[in-house]
């Protein structure tokens, strides 16, 4: 997807639910657009954060 001269650095995300509930999405797992997917599909909303990971 992107490229040229960024540092292996990988994202993952932590999804927490309103009303309760968390889920952690890695890089591997489709990163922000599962994460938007996930909330999208919540009833409730909820959050999330980056969670840099470092190769």
């Amino acid at each position: 997807m992107s490229c040229c001269g960024r540092a292996k650095t990988l994202t993952d995300y932590k999804v927490t639910y309103r009303g309760g509930g968390e889920e952690f999405v890695t890089h591997e797992d489709g990163g922000l657009v599962k994460v938007r997917q996930l909330l999208a599909k919540s009833p409730k909303g909820g959050t999330y954060k980056a969670v840099p990971r470092s190769k």
